[in-house]
């Protein structure tokens, strides 16, 4: 068993993601592997991400992909390679690490904390007129347009007082694209003449539209949230989830369910000072 078949076990996840991952991701992270008998039994890959952290741009580890089998758990080969994994990151200067985890319990041992809660909102009847933007796709803009594209993201995260968050490029956005396209989705911009007024990315997966990230001044958020579901469903008013709410708390109205989940999205642990991270303001999403 290789790294792929141990994630298509562990996470069951398409083939068509799979190989994206593998194609795309794989290759830049510091995978952590354990076998036994020489074969594959534990796994986890730190993907180096850049941000900005409190201010200063930096180089930091997402952990993804921890998986162990079935047959070989509860003998400590995830603390194993985390811990190993966790010392190497600040032995090359890592500030932190953060990941998004399928239950905190298992991190808080190792000094992650939540730090960022999902809020979601899922939308029905908003299809049914096509808003008021102009909808392009990410893939099709002009290298000019993208530029204005990544720009427009990087002024709004960056006045909006968030302390962790991931550097927008346009390099950043491509490889969102390609990501999103792996899960029948893509990325939308929302234009108003000449002007950007929102950015959204979005899967298509067991028959509903997730909108796994929306960037947009807040009072733009009902507008944009219109023509999004709009442009998605055709027309038909069927259910959009949007599954990342953070600019959206000014949206609201009939065929709107909010829900904040009780789990963290986000677990972060500092790595090279022992600050406390409860507090911090934190825009990552788990897809990026």
């Amino acid at each position: 068993m290789g790294h792929k078949e141990l994630w298509k076990e562990a996470f069951g996840d398409t083939d068509r993601y799979i190989d994206y991952y593998f194609k795309e991701k794989a290759g830049r992270s510091r995978v952590y592997s354990k076998y036994v008998d020489g074969v594959l039994v534990s796994m986890m890959f730190f993907t180096p991400y850049a941000v900005v952290y409190r201010g200063r741009e930096r180089i930091c580890p997402y952990i993804v992909g921890v998986a162990t089998k079935a047959s070989h758990r509860r003998r400590g080969y995830m603390r194993m390679l985390l811990e190993q994994g966790l010392m190497e990151a600040e032995a090359r200067g890592c500030e932190l690490a953060f990941l998004c985890p399928a239950d905190e319990s298992i991190y808080e041992p190792f000094g992650f904390r939540g730090v960022q809660y999902r809020k979601q909102l899922t939308v029905s009847g908003y299809g049914t007129v096509c808003g008021r933007y102009a909808v392009s796709c990410f893939a099709e803009l002009t290298e000019k347009e993208k530029v204005q594209a990544a720009v427009f993201a990087t002024d709004l995260l960056a006045s909006s007082g968030f302390d962790l968050y991931m550097k927008r490029s346009v390099a950043y956005y491509e490889g969102v694209q390609k990501e999103m396209e792996a899960l029948d989705g893509g990325v939308l911009v929302l234009w108003e003449g000449a002007a950007i007024h929102a950015i959204a990315a979005y899967t298509y997966e067991e028959g509903r539209y997730d909108v796994t990230e929306l960037l947009c001044a807040a009072p733009d958020g009902s507008e944009a949230v219109e023509t999004i579901c709009g442009y998605l469903t055709k027309g038909r008013g069927e259910a959009v989830l949007f599954s990342d709410g953070q600019f959206l708390d000014q949206v609201d109205g009939a065929g709107i369910i909010r829900k904040t989940e009780r789990r963290p999205s986000i677990m972060l642990k500092e790595l090279a000072e022992s600050r406390a991270v409860e507090g911090l303001r934190v825009y990552i999403n788990d897809i990026t």
